[in-house]
C-alpha cells in the first residue's frame, strides 16, 4: 500500500529544519551555547507535535515516536563517547545522565524529515536504492551541521580525525551507516500499530551505538 507524502508535508518539513539550522545559525554567531539548543528542542518539538498528531496520515506520529525512542536510547552512545573523553557537551542546563536534556528530543526532528525520505525514497527506487541514498543524504549532512554545533558551542568533539575540519570522521561515516536500515524500517512501521514505532526506535538507538563502534575502528 502506498504511503502519501504531499507537497504540504515537504514544506512543513522545510520549514522545521529552517528554523532549527537558523536557530544554530545564530547560536554560532554568538556563542549562546546550551540555552539556544534547548530553545531549539522545545520549538521543533511543539511543531512536530502539532504536526504529527493533528495529521491524517499515521506516518507521521509514528516517526516521532520513533525519533524520540532513538534519542533516548541513544544516551547509551553518548555516555560511551564522553566516558573516552571524545564527546564533550557545553556545561549548563538540565541533564539526562550524562547528556543535555535537549539532545534526545533533536533527534525528534533528525528522524522525522529522514524518515519521510527514506519512506519516499523506498516507494520510489526500492530498498536496496533507497538505503544508498539515505547513506549519502546523511553523510553528506552531518559535517556543516557539527561544525555549527561546535561554533554554537553545544558540543564538540576531541582527540579524533576530523573530515575537512568540519566534523570527525568517525561521525560522519557512522551518520551514513545508521541511514542503511531506515527505508526498511520506517516503510515497516507506518503500517504497524504504534508501539512498533518504540520498538524499531530502541533498535535504531542501538545501530546507532554500534555504528560509532564500527566507524570509530575504521577511521577514529
Amino acid at each position: 500500500m502506498s504511503i502519501p507524502i504531499t507537497k504540504r508535508d515537504w514544506q512543513f518539513i522545510a520549514l522545521a529544519n529552517a528554523i532549527a539550522i537558523a536557530i544554530a545559525l545564530a547560536s554560532a554567531k554568538w556563542a549562546l551555547g546550551w540555552k539556544a539548543a534547548t530553545a531549539s528542542a522545545a520549538i521543533e518539538l511543539v511543531m512536530l507535535a502539532v504536526f504529527c498528531l493533528r495529521h491524517p496520515e499515521p506516518l507521521f506520529t509514528r516517526l516521532l515516536v520513533f525519533g524520540l525512542a532513538i534519542g533516548f536510547t541513544e544516551l547509551l552512545n553518548d555516555t560511551w563517547l564522553i566516558d573516552r573523553h571524545i564527546l564533550f557537551y557545553d556545561p549548563g542546563g538540565p541533564m539526562v545522565w550524562d547528556t543535555p536534556l535537549y539532545m534526545p528530543f533533536c533527534w525528534a526532528l533528525i528522524f522525522v524529515t529522514n524518515g519521510t525520505v527514506a519512506v519516499f525514497l523506498f516507494q520510489k527506487f526500492g530498498g536496496p536504492k533507497a538505503a544508498l541514498g539515505m547513506a549519502l543524504l546523511s553523510g553528506l549532512y552531518i559535517p556543516g551541521f557539527e561544525a555549527l554545533a561546535a561554533r554554537a558551542q553545544w558540543w564538540h568533539y576531541e582527540h579524533v580525525p576530523f573530515f575537512l575540519g568540519l566534523a570527525p570522521s568517525f561521525v560522519v561515516l557512522g551518520e551514513a551507516l545508521l541511514a542503511l536500515p531506515l527505508p526498511w524500517m520506517c516503510v515497516a512501521l507506518a503500517r504497524r500499530p504504534l508501539g512498533i514505532a518504540v520498538g524499531l526506535g530502541v533498535v535504531e538507538g542501538l545501530v546507532v551505538w554500534l555504528t560509532t563502534i564500527i566507524a570509530l575502528k575504521l577511521v577514529g
